[in-house]
């Protein structure tokens, strides 16, 4: 958990200095306090808080005008607000809960007390921004895999008519190349200028030099070739990128963790190739592994990016963290271009991929939530990156693998991808967890 910033509103200086020195106890937590009301609502709107504790009575704005004020603005999850009183009345409290304060509490404050009502209100807003902020990850998972099925679906789409031009221009290729050899043939021919032929080789060699039969004959073989080998690219790129987003739709099912890996370079060719170099070391004697390999791709991707991301300076890259999208930019001349090496290896039981760059390394918080030892709070700073939370909660959730951080000092950082044998798919463990035992009651 980050700094959490708590607000005093309370014109008395003793009694707000025993609220601060009982509020320093609380980890991570940062207390500013002011004297009245009005300065209370001025303070909420020029910084952002946690949480506010406000007096009941204070000059100027009192405390159920300031509620009233804040709670035009920030409801009850986003900015709680405890009511500080001396008033130990039922229609007071009634009246403060009414008017939008969370809490109360009576002063003289009992620290024990306070601490504990703070303390609840603090984790509720923490538990409620967990909450929008998986929505959110889910939102942006369900748009990226409705992207994925129309760039599949545009994929199939443009497949047909790529093969209809490549194979249109290959026959094209055949006819120039046979009709130049015809019209080369016939005006060597006609140089000699044979008896009875010179006023037609006359008019065909000034047909030659008007319309430069010549250049084109030249070059009509070269201009098809070239549009044949866009035209194939393009057609792979096409498959490409079918095969990435997984069309017609992903399933479990045995698969090539080596082509994954080919197929997710591939496609962010585009992204990458102007600022970083990607090399490839893979073990041709992977087996086949039981996987959900479009998702597996995508972690693969999200990785890649993710050490793009890490290194502006180095690779001339800029990037909107919010949408995750890449700016890219050229480099300078003397910039060392971010290199990565993505190896694959088998091992007893299962497969292992290392994507180690020569970047910068893992933020601290990052590489915390990718080690064995990572508590929940590491864990919960990993799954709210967008890029890396996502690659470790495809690999190490839904696949049952591992996600870690084996990066050495100095020397950029290595990712490490170990997916084990044998795993069967979230479904059937599903399945398998409820499936009641031979002696239980359910199965008699």
């Amino acid at each position: 958990m980050g700094t959490r910033r708590i607000l005093i509103a309370d014109d008395s200086p003793i009694e707000t200095e025993r609220i601060k020195k009982s509020l320093e106890s609380l980890e991570g937590a940062e207390v500013v306090s002011v004297e009245d009301g009005a300065s209370a609502v001025t303070e909420c709107k020029r910084a952002h808080y946690d949480l506010v504790l406000c007096d009941f009575e204070m000059p100027g704005l009192n405390g159920l005008q300031v509620v009233r004020v804040l709670r035009s603005s920030w409801s009850r999850l986003e900015l709680p607000i405890l009511m500080l009183t001396v008033r130990d009345d039922v229609q007071t409290k009634v009246l403060s809960l009414r008017q939008g304060a969370n809490d109360y509490v009576t002063k003289p404050v009992e620290p024990e007390e306070l601490l504990a009502r703070v303390q609840a209100q603090l984790d509720l807003k923490t538990a409620v921004e967990a909450n929008i902020e998986a929505r959110v990850r889910m939102l942006e998972a369900r748009k990226l895999a409705t992207i994925g099925r129309l760039a599949a679906g545009l994929a199939h789409d443009l497949n047909t008519p790529a093969q209809f031009i490549a194979d249109n221009l290959v026959f094209l290729q055949k006819a120039v190349t046979g009709s130049s050899q015809l019209l080369e043939r016939t005006r060597q021919y006609l140089v000699g200028r044979p008896e009875g032929n010179a006023p037609f080789a006359d008019e065909f060699h000034e047909f030659w030099r008007q319309k430069r039969v010549g250049y084109l004959v030249d070059e009509a073989p070269k201009a098809l070739e070239e549009a044949l080998n866009g035209v194939l690219r393009m057609a792979r790129t096409v498959r490409d990128l079918k095969e990435f987003a997984g069309f017609p739709e992903p399933q479990w099912a045995p698969a090539d963790i080596n082509r994954a890996i080919e197929n997710t370079v591939a496609v962010s060719r585009q992204v990458w190739s102007s600022v970083a170099e990607v090399s490839l070391d893979l073990d041709r004697s992977l087996p086949s592994v039981a996987c959900d390999i479009t998702a597996l791709k995508q972690a693969f991707f999200d990785i890649l990016m993710a050490a793009l991301e890490r290194a502006p300076a180095r690779a001339g890259i800029g990037h909107a963290a919010a949408g995750r999208t890449m700016l890219l930019r050229e480099s300078p001349a003397t910039a060392v271009p971010l290199h990565m090496t993505i190896r694959s290896r088998h091992l007893e039981g299962a497969i292992e991929i290392q994507f180690r760059d020569n970047g910068s390394a893992l933020p601290a918080d990052l590489a915390r939530g990718l080690r064995h030892s990572a508590s929940t709070s590491d864990l919960l700073e990993l799954m709210n990156d967008q890029g890396l939370g996502m690659a470790y909660s495809v690999v190490a959730i839904q696949h049952q693998g591992e996600l870690r951080d084996e990066s050495s000092p100095g020397q950029g950082a290595t990712l490490v991808v170990r997916l084990r044998e044998g795993v069967s798919s979230p479904r059937a463990r599903q399945v398998h967890t409820a499936a009641p035992s031979p002696g239980s009651r359910r199965a008699s």
